[in-house]
């Protein structure tokens, strides 16, 4: 990752302040590739098909990962954090919240052909600056106004771009985008970086987001 990231980092953070979200180039092709490979060989879980019910519910079509092993993803995400935090020392006003630290990693991966996820917004324990690394497939990510999709805004990011989205903190807001991913047309990675502000991070439900389906065993992506 590239010393010139810090000032495409710090006009994409502008951004989001505005825009709720913004999409940046961030790894080139062989990186994209090698962390791809990696992410294939993790074991995934699907994420409940339905979560929460009636007007609020969120339809989901996709596997996650949580348990990520020390290498290249881990480094990513070290790396990005340190980034990130360069960018905002370069900016007339810091717009994230005292302790925001990339401290939260998962890995969604979407089938060919997934619904991807209905509208929703992420839990509001993840604070300041969501960041997703799209790192292979095809698919598209929306901002909308609410959980109808509503005044939708599609923001454009192929593999190799960073997606970053404006979460409660920012600028001291305490409102959360509604997002969603749809017409998945090539198997996609994602790697979802975020602030979790609990102080123990013990596992409970989000609210909008992927909770896995229970006592599904843990499989491995295909060759």
């Amino acid at each position: 990752m590239p010393d010139t990231m810090t000032g495409a980092l710090a006009e994409a953070i502008h951004r989001v302040g505005y825009a709720d979200a913004a999409s940046v180039p961030l790894l080139e092709t062989p990186a994209c590739a090698r962390l791809t490979r990696e992410a294939r060989a993790l074991c995934y879980r699907p994420a409940r098909p339905v979560v929460g019910s009636g007007e609020t519910a969120v339809h989901q079509d996709f596997d996650l990962a949580t348990e990520i092993p020390v290498g290249g993803l881990t480094a990513l995400a070290r790396v990005l954090d340190r980034h990130i935090r360069g960018a905002l020392t370069s900016m007339n006003r810091n717009p994230l919240p005292d302790g925001f630290a990339i401290n939260d990693l998962i890995v969604q991966r979407y089938a060919a052909g997934s619904a991807g996820i209905t509208p929703h917004r992420d839990h509001i324990r993840y604070t300041g600056l969501v960041a997703i690394v799209v790192l292979a497939g095809a698919g598209r990510f929306f901002i909308s106004q609410d959980r109808t999709g509503g005044d939708v805004r599609e923001i454009p990011a192929p593999p190799g771009h960073l997606l970053l989205m404006r979460a409660p903190g920012f600028n001291g807001r305490n409102d959360r985008p509604f997002h969603a991913v749809r017409d998945i047309t090539a198997e996609r990675y994602i790697i979802g970086l975020r602030c979790d502000s609990r102080p123990d991070r013990s596992s409970v439900a989000p609210e909008d987001a992927p909770e896995v389906s229970p006592n599904t065993p843990c499989r491995p992506a295909g060759p």
